[in-house]
């Protein structure tokens, strides 16, 4: 059974979807990356950058709460989420962020082990690490923050466009299962649409 488990949980890690989201990528030398691989290994936790106000905000995430309010009180629900959209668009205002780039609406293939993306000339080559930022909406103050390896840099494809697949090396689990439930939901609605719902 705890192998059957094992397999599904796998498989559910490897399922992909094509999207467009908001994400930030910065290179990371080996050396630091060794440092936080050490602290999480030990800790399982990212070593903490200092005040990170998207940091603060993603422990007070209520994404979960208004999912549950949407049953009960459908009214208060999509109050909630349209004072959370505008707390978003005010911090992009007051706090467009750190020194790292900022993040951009970007093409992504999707799943529980990693991401592959399009970036314009992004210079980056096989083996190297990269700090990733991700938010599985435009509107969501909750942003994954994670490690990955590039695993493919393709060749530029005719509009100038370069594919990074990387592989995440590593990742929170809560963000893994929050990845892997987004993917389950964005294949559900592209399958909907696709039907004509």
């Amino acid at each position: 059974m705890a192998q059957s488990n094992s397999v599904q949980g796998q498989q559910r890690a490897f399922v992909r979807v094509d999207a467009s989201l908001p994400l930030a990528w910065r290179r990371i030398e080996e050396s630091r990356f060794q440092e936080v691989l050490a602290h999480f290994e030990k800790h399982r936790v990212f070593p903490q950058k200092g005040l990170d106000v998207h940091q603060i905000i993603t422990s007070l995430d209520i994404t979960d709460a208004v999912r549950l309010m949407e049953q009960s009180d459908p009214l208060l629900a999509r109050i909630l989420v349209r004072l959370d959209q505008k707390l978003n668009l005010l911090l992009r205002l007051f706090h467009p962020g750190e020194a790292e780039r900022p993040m951009v609406l970007t093409p992504v293939n999707l799943s529980g082990g990693g991401i592959s993306f399009l970036d314009q000339d992004p210079g980056l080559a096989k083996g190297e690490m990269l700090e990733l930022r991700l938010a599985l909406s435009v509107e969501s103050l909750t942003v994954i923050d994670c490690f990955a390896r590039v695993m493919m840099v393709s060749d530029p494809q005719p509009d100038g466009l370069t594919r990074v697949a990387c592989r995440f090396e590593p990742i929170l689990d809560t963000d893994r299962e929050r990845l892997i439930q987004y993917i389950f939901q964005r294949q559900s609605e592209l399958l909907r649409a696709k039907r004509g719902y």
